[in-house]
C-alpha cells in the first residue's frame, strides 16, 4: 500500500457518540494523536480506537475534500446511473469512470485504495497492540471484522493486492507485491469467524450503540464473501443464521428506510452514519473531517436552474416530501427508471425515482433544452447528456435528513452497506443455486410483500434459471441506486451483455486498475504487474 499510510505512528482517534434520544446523533470529539507502542493499554483507549476505525470508513465514503468517495466507485459503473454534474466534464474523475475511460492515474481510485488501507492499517494496530483487557476479545473481534470488510472491498475492486497482517515495520516490509485473492479469500474469511465467534448480536448493544458492526454483521458479511466465490452451501448456511437469529426485520416501511429515525434500525446490519446537527456553513470545514454526509448534495437533483420546485413533488400522491436540490450527480438510467416505474411496484418505485412527466405534471419544472425551446425560460445549467427523463428519488437532498444554518453543508443520510433485504435477496440466490428453491422463493416474497406485492401467483412456481433470473431482476428493483448492481453483473458475467454499449470490455473492466501511485512507490508492483488492459 501507499508508503504514506505506513509513516502513521499513531490512530486518529474520535470519539461518537450515538443518541437515540438526541438529534445530535454524532458529536465527535478529538483526542489526539497518541504513541501506539504505549496506548491501548486500557479499556477506554481500546473503545476510542475502534471509534476512530468508523471515523476512518466514514470519510473513505465522504472524502469531499476532493469530492472522492467509495460510494460512488460502487455505484458509478452501474448500468442504472448516469454521472450527471453540471457538464459532461464536471469531476472528470467520475464522469470517466461512468463511461469506462478510466485508467491508472485515476485520482478517485487513489483515494479509495488509500482509504481501504487506512482502514487495514489502522485494524492491524488495534489487534497487534491491544493489551490484556476484558474487552480484548471483543475489540479485537470488531477490528478483525474491519480488516474483512476492506480487504473483501479492496480485492472486489481491484483483483490481487497487497496483504498485511502486521503492519510494516521497515521500508523494506512496505514493498509487498500482489497477493493472490485466493490466499486473502481465506484470510479474509478466518477474520470474520473470529468477528462471529466474539462479537455481541445488535440487540446485545445499548441503542446508543447499534450502529456498530455485531455478529450479525459478520455473518452476512462472510456470507456475501462466500456467495462472491460460488461456494452457495456455505453461503445459504451464514445467511440462514443471520435470519434465524431474529435480530432483524422487514418491518421498516421502504420509504422510511433511510430515514434518521432508522439509523441502526431493524433493517440495518452495517452502515455509514453521519450527523446534521454540527452547524457547518460555507466556512467548511473543507478538508474532509465534517461529520455530514456532503456526498448527498453533490447527488441531490441539479439546481440552477435545472430542476425547480421540486417541493411540490410533496403533493403527488406516494413520492414524499422535502426534496430540495443539491449538484446533479448519480443521475437515473432510463433502463433503471422504466424497470423500476413498471415492475417494481408503487412504493418501491415511487421512494426511488419520479418521471419527468408525473414531476411536471404536478407542478414542477425541468429546464432542459427539449422543455425550453420556443418559451421564454432559460435551459438549466445541468449535464442533459445524462438526464434521461428521471430524477432520483433514494439517497436524495431532503430538508428532512439536513439541518442548517446551511443546509448544503449538513446532510445525514447514512450508507447502508449491509441491510436485510441484500441478505434475504442473496440468501435466495444461494439457496437456488444448491436447488431449494422452495426456501428461496419464501425470501422473496417477504422482499416484494414489503414493497406493496402480494400477488404471487406469476413467478412462485419458477425454479431453476429462471428462478434466478427473477432474483437477478428483483435485486436491480430493491437495490437500485446502492452501489450494488455493477458488481453484482461482474459476479454473474453479465456485464458484457448489460454494460457493453456503455464502453465495457470483457477482460478489462471487471476490476479497477492498481493506482499508478502505488505502482510506482511500490518495487514490489512493477508496470507489467498492472490489471490487463491498464
Amino acid at each position: 500500500m501507499k508508503r504514506v499510510i505506513y509513516k502513521y505512528t499513531a490512530l486518529l482517534l474520535v470519539l461518537l457518540q450515538f443518541s437515540s434520544c438526541s438529534e445530535d446523533l454524532l458529536d465527535k470529539k478529538p483526542v489526539g494523536l497518541i504513541d501506539n507502542a504505549n496506548y491501548l493499554q486500557t479499556e477506554e483507549e481500546a473503545e476510542l480506537a475502534m471509534f476512530g476505525l468508523y471515523d476512518f470508513l466514514s470519510v473513505g465514503y465522504n472524502n469531499y475534500n476532493d469530492w472522492s468517495s467509495i460510494f460512488f466507485a460502487k455505484i458509478m459503473p452501474g448500468d442504472d446511473v448516469n454521472p450527471g454534474g453540471g457538464n459532461s466534464g464536471d469531476q472528470e474523475k467520475w464522469q470517466v469512470i461512468g463511461k469506462f475511460k478510466h485508467g491508472a492515474d485515476n485520482i478517485a481510485l487513489q483515494d479509495v485504495w488509500l482509504s481501504q488501507y487506512r482502514l487495514v492499517n489502522s485494524a492491524n494496530t488495534i489487534i497487534n497492540n491491544v493489551g490484556d483487557l476484558k474487552s480484548r476479545n471483543r475489540i479485537i473481534a470488531e477490528a478483525k471484522f474491519f480488516r474483512g470488510f476492506s480487504y473483501f472491498e479492496l480485492v472486489t475492486m481491484f483483483g490481487n493486492v497487497p496483504f498485511f497482517e502486521v503492519n510494516a515495520a521497515s521500508k523494506a516490509d512496505e514493498n509487498k507485491p500482489r497477493t493472490d485473492k485466493k490466499i486473502i479469500y481465506k484470510e479474509i474469511e478466518d477474520d470474520l469467524l473470529e468477528a462471529i465467534k466474539y462479537l455481541p448480536s445488535k440487540s446485545e448493544y445499548s441503542d446508543a450503540m447499534k450502529f456498530r458492526a455485531s455478529k450479525g454483521s459478520a455473518q452476512a458479511l462472510l456470507g456475501k464473501v462466500y456467495l462472491y466465490q460460488k461456494e452457495y452451501a456455505k453461503a445459504a448456511n451464514m445467511f440462514e443464521q443471520v435470519i434465524g437469529s431474529g435480530e432483524y426485520s422487514m418491518k421498516t416501511p421502504y420509504q422510511n428506510i433511510w430515514s434518521l429515525d432508522e439509523r441502526g434500525g431493524d433493517e440495518s446490519l452495517f452502515e455509514v452514519v453521519y450527523t446534521n446537527t454540527n452547524g457547518h456553513d460555507w466556512s467548511g470545514p473543507w478538508d474532509g473531517t465534517a461529520e455530514s454526509n456532503m456526498m448527498m448534495q453533490l447527488m441531490g437533483p441539479r439546481g440552477d436552474n435545472s430542476f425547480n420546485k421540486l417541493d411540490t413533488i410533496q403533493y403527488i400522491d406516494g413520492y414524499g416530501s422535502g426534496y430540495i436540490n443539491g449538484w446533479g450527480f448519480v443521475v437515473p438510467t432510463k433502463k433503471i427508471g422504466d424497470l423500476l416505474v413498471n415492475e417494481a411496484g408503487d412504493i418501491r418505485a415511487k421512494a426511488s425515482v419520479i418521471p419527468e412527466d408525473v414531476f411536471v405534471a404536478g407542478g414542477g419544472e425541468v429546464n432542459s433544452p427539449a422543455n425550453v425551446v420556443g418559451t421564454e425560460r432559460t435551459v438549466g445549467n445541468n449535464n442533459w447528456d445524462a438526464y434521461e427523463g428521471y430524477i432520483r428519488l433514494k439517497y436524495c437532498t431532503r430538508t428532512t435528513t439536513t439541518g442548517g444554518p446551511v443546509n448544503e453543508m449538513n446532510h445525514a443520510i447514512s450508507f447502508k452497506l449491509i441491510r436485510y433485504a441484500d441478505v434475504l435477496l442473496m440468501a435466495a440466490e444461494a439457496y437456488n443455486a444448491i436447488q431449494e428453491d422452495a426456501k428461496a422463493v419464501a425470501l422473496i416474497k417477504l422482499v416484494r410483500e414489503r414493497a406493496g406485492l402480494n400477488d404471487h401467483s406469476s413467478w412462485e412456481s419458477l425454479t431453476g434459471t429462471a428462478l434466478f433470473e427473477f432474483i437477478v431482476e428483483e435485486r436491480s428493483l430493491e437495490l437500485a441506486f446502492e452501489g450494488h448492481r455493477f458488481w453484482d453483473l461482474v459476479r454473474w458475467d453479465k456485464a458484457e451483455k448489460e454494460l457493453k454499449d456503455l464502453g465495457f470490455v470483457k477482460g478489462k473492466h471487471e476490476v479497477y486498475p492498481i493506482p499508478r501511485q502505488e505502482i510506482d512507490l511500490n518495487p514490489g508492483i512493477s508496470p507489467s504487474d498492472q490489471n490487463p488492459g491498464y
